[in-house]
């Protein structure tokens, strides 16, 4: 039955493969039944090598798409199953403490022959994005440019081995256009166990809907690289606490997040370095400026940033700009490279609020309140997890310094989290190196290049617990 099912393999990649040939580099790589993206795997990997031969939009050049290819291209090509892709739409709650309609991206796998699957869900969180049309349920109407698309084929690749992977848009993109909650901890955990509520539904369980082309095992993984590393983080503490009679996370795999918002991000923002993606301090004033603006107004812009940007930096988190327009908009440039230093937006009298005052309510103490590692209401506590945790972050980050993993993986260890037993429960950190080349681009970033290799390390990882 093995060499049948084999052979039956074989045929079928070859007839997709000898389909796209025949149709061209404008080959379709999916085709449109029932609300769904039927998407097939060796197609979507030819889509993705001719978009790279097209111009990459510069805030995602980046991406090493080498490795892409190298690692999570294998496993398009030696897919056991095709891909039913569909966007998810579903009720959470938004940091304003309102319920709103948000959306998602769903991947199912289904089979080539023979019986439904029962797989794991993986619950992916990608990085941060402050332009809507590159959330991930965006892909299912610009299938022609893959490539702007890097963390969905990745879920991608991993669904066709036989995961139905789901991803948050997070509120504020995909379909919603309310402000994002970046790094909103307790927030964006929400969001993302409701979409995974919503996307059982859809499967149907254990037992599986008619309309589904799989049915779930109950195994439950969660992956996610930067601002997704520390949504997986925060998700996995949610699920642990507050969901467990529902929930049991199987193994989460959180990479290179900002998990220490607190020390090591206030840190790097006091620092006053020249940066490369500057505009993610904005990013946090104006996210944290709608999470707590009826509590404070430390992060209101008259209050937090310098005029002219109190007025022309925050309506470009509307959803409509890239970050490279943004980062241009507080003084970077590109062509030639000029970077700004971290606090040349902010107002002295946010500096020395950030720099100086750590009691109830300040600034500190709303980082402190998103920390990753904290036991929510108990900031003096950490959580215990008491699952496989893995954390991977390259020591030389530039973006998200790689303290913010140990800072974590230290407070895990002081409260008796510290896997001792590789696999077993509780915390492991893996510091990972890569080396860039910048003599092409200067404003290239270690964070960027580590994505695919910590990504394809995090999910091989989390695939040896797979049942």
């Amino acid at each position: 039955m093995p060499r049948i099912l084999n052979t039956v393999h074989k045929l079928c990649a070859t007839i997709a493969s000898v389909a796209i040939l025949m149709s061209g580099c404008g080959s379709k790589s999916s085709s449109q039944t029932a609300g769904a993206v039927n998407v097939d795997p060796v197609a979507l990997l030819t889509s993705i090598n001719n978009g790279l031969q097209q111009p990459i939009t510069h805030s995602l050049s980046g991406w090493d798409w080498s490795s892409f290819i190298s690692n999570f291209g294998t496993l398009l090509t030696s897919f056991r199953y095709t891909l039913q892709m569909q966007k998810v739409t579903y009720q959470s709650t938004g940091a304003d403490g309102q319920i709103h309609s948000m959306t998602g991206l769903l991947i199912l796998p289904s089979s080539i022959v023979g019986a439904k699957p029962s797989v794991p869900i993986l619950m992916y969180q990608h990085g941060t994005e402050v332009y809507r049309p590159f959330s991930p349920s965006q892909f299912l109407t610009h299938q022609d440019t893959p490539t702007n698309y890097p963390e969905v084929m990745v879920a991608a690749a991993i669904a066709s081995t036989g995961y139905a992977v789901a991803m948050v848009d997070y509120e504020g993109m995909g379909d919603n256009t309310d402000p994002q909650p970046h790094v909103v901890g307790a927030t964006l955990a929400q969001q993302v166990i409701d979409l995974l509520k919503a996307s059982l539904v859809i499967i149907g369980g254990t037992t599986g809907n008619s309309s589904s082309p799989c049915s779930w095992n109950s195994q439950l993984f969660l992956m996610g690289y930067s601002e997704g590393g520390y949504v997986t983080m925060t998700a996995t503490r949610e699920l642990q606490l507050n969901d467990a009679a529902e929930f049991t996370v199987t193994a989460s795999a959180p990479l290179s997040g900002p998990q220490d918002l607190s020390g090591t991000m206030r840190e790097l923002i006091l620092s006053n370095i020249p940066f490369k993606a500057p505009y993610f301090i904005p990013m946090l004033l104006t996210s944290y400026n709608y999470a707590y603006g009826g509590q404070t107004t430390f992060f209101s812009p008259g209050y937090a940033m310098l005029s002219p940007y109190d007025t022309t930096i925050p309506p470009l988190f509307n959803g409509n700009s890239q970050s490279d327009a943004i980062s241009e908009a507080m003084g970077m440039t590109f062509s030639p490279v000029n970077l700004i230093t971290t606090e040349s937006t902010l107002t002295q009298q946010f500096i020395t609020e950030l720099t100086s005052d750590t009691s109830p309510g300040s600034v500190f103490a709303f980082l402190q309140e998103n920390d990753s590692y904290r036991l929510p209401g108990q900031l003096s506590s950490t959580w215990v997890p008491t699952v496989p945790i893995m954390m991977i972050h390259d020591v030389n980050d530039d973006l998200v310094p790689y303290a913010n993993s140990q800072v974590a993986f230290n407070a895990f260890s002081t409260a008796g989290a510290k896997n001792h037993v590789p696999g077993g429960p509780g915390v492991e950190l893996v510091a990972n190196t890569v080396t860039i080349n910048i003599s092409s681009d200067p404003v290239q970033t270690v964070h960027f290049a580590a994505a695919f290799p910590e990504l394809i390390d995090g999910w091989n990882w989390l695939n040896g617990f797979k049942q």
